[in-house]
């Protein structure tokens, strides 16, 4: 069953796939790892799991702000950028496997690491996102519905 109504669906995956792309130019020098990893298991992600409208419909640069200022007092990792149209694929990845499955985004970053976002995104990236989270669910983490 998934995790909310596909009403929501892709405008949740466009905006994280937008947060996730635009962290680089909010916040020049940040972690990009670290922030999608906090990100994914912070508070606001976990509102996303639910369609939570408030953060539903806020622009990226708004959500960043907020995320940087409610859940990490304003402090962030500095890092290196993780490159390229990788974090974007990744915020919209994890988006519908997140609605799809109906796992928490805290959890599925657990499960499904940057390490194998980085080594799947060559296969799958051109895939559609249903045939993409399908064999990711499948493949990647070894789990089947039936």
């Amino acid at each position: 069953m998934n995790a909310y109504s596909e009403l929501y669906l892709y405008d949740i995956m466009n905006t994280q796939g937008d947060v996730f792309n635009d962290i680089r130019e909010a916040l020049p020098g940040i972690d990009e790892k670290w922030f999608i990893t906090e990100y994914m298991k912070g508070r606001v992600r976990s509102l996303l799991d639910h369609a939570n409208p408030k953060f539903a419909a806020m622009p990226s640069p708004e959500l960043i702000d907020y995320f940087i200022e409610e859940e990490k007092n304003g402090e962030y990792k500095r890092g290196e950028a993780w490159g390229g149209f990788l974090p974007m694929w990744a915020g919209l990845a994890y988006a519908m496997y997140q609605w799809k499955y109906n796992i928490p985004s805290s959890e599925l970053i657990d499960k499904l690491s940057l390490s194998d976002i980085e080594r799947i995104f060559p296969a799958l990236h051109q895939m559609g996102w249903n045939a993409a989270v399908e064999k990711i669910h499948d493949v990647v983490l070894g789990e089947s519905d039936g």
